[in-house]
């Protein structure tokens, strides 16, 4: 087995990667591959060939730099040490040291091996791994596809995620409280930028009721052409759907009720042959704005 060349590959295929999930699965390839392909006795040369291969690529370091890690500490003036975060997960097992160790080399690797358990068991934004959000299987696919394209850390994509959810909430609630009474109805009905305000369909509910009201008591005089006042009277006024009107018809219940019991109003009032009430009444006209 050719181990420079295959070290040699498996270096450029961590050039690609930036999301420590990732990285963590190739060091579990690499070590599979050793494992299978190489005898007890001769796993410890193939890994250092490994190792020396991704060391040209992410020497070890007296500062830190995005994807390593802090293998030893500053002590009795010497800087730290950091490496490739690929070092935490490519190392041999316990029983190989146990095989091969006899200088003390072993204690050394223990050492390690306890330092990155307390290092993985409290993790930070900074050295997250996606397995650690502990999405569901589809949620997590989408994250690595996402990953992939953005070609961003995981820590980095996690921030910027953050930060437009965050708008968007805010967004939202700020329309949530804004006051439209003063937009004109003509500008609510027909602007793009009103149509997917979340108050949009209630302020409009609101002007289409008082437009009917207004309409069978001043611009009609006989029953047979007025409106009664229905869902989907409404709907056809506003432009927006049934379901939403609905719901939004239940705070004026006793209003409406009222208005069509005056003049006698109920569904069939509203069937006009040749007539439909979106030509008949012109909400803009007679309700120019939200303004009682």
């Amino acid at each position: 087995m050719n181990w420079t060349q295959t070290a040699r590959n498996f270096a450029e295929q961590l050039q690609q990667l930036s999301d420590e999930s990732l990285i963590e699965k190739l060091a579990t390839k690499i070590l599979t591959q050793i494992y299978e392909l190489t005898e007890a006795k001769k796993r410890k040369r193939a890994l250092a060939t490994v190792s020396k291969e991704i060391r040209k690529i992410y020497p070890n370091d007296e500062v830190s730099r995005p994807l390593y890690f802090e293998h030893t500490e500053s002590k009795d003036g010497k800087p730290p040490i950091y490496k490739h975060i690929i070092f935490k997960k490519l190392t041999l097992t316990t029983s190989d040291w146990d095989e091969l160790a006899t200088d003390g080399s072993r204690e050394e690797w223990l050492s390690q091996q306890q330092k990155n358990t307390e290092v993985a068991s409290q993790p930070s934004l900074d050295n997250m791994t996606i397995n650690q959000l502990n999405l569901d299987d589809e949620t997590q696919q989408t994250l690595e596809q996402a990953l992939e394209h953005s070609l961003m850390p995981l820590d980095e994509f996690i921030k910027q995620a953050i930060s437009v959810y965050a708008k968007t909430i805010t967004g939202k609630a700020r329309k949530h409280s804004e006051d439209l009474s003063n937009v004109p109805t003509a500008e609510l009905l027909s602007d793009a930028q009103w149509t997917t305000h979340p108050l949009r369909a209630s302020e409009l509910t609101k002007r289409a009721i008082r437009a009917i009201k207004f309409y069978n008591a001043n611009r009609v005089g006989e029953n047979k052409d007025r409106w009664c006042i229905t869902q989907s009277a409404i709907a056809s006024l506003t432009g927006s759907r049934q379901s939403t009107i609905k719901k939004i018809l239940e705070r004026y219940l006793d209003e409406i009720e009222s208005h069509n019991i005056k003049y006698g109003l109920n569904g069939y009032s509203n069937r006009k042959q040749g007539k439909d009430i979106s030509e008949e009444i012109n909400m803009a006209s007679l309700i120019p704005n939200g303004m009682d």
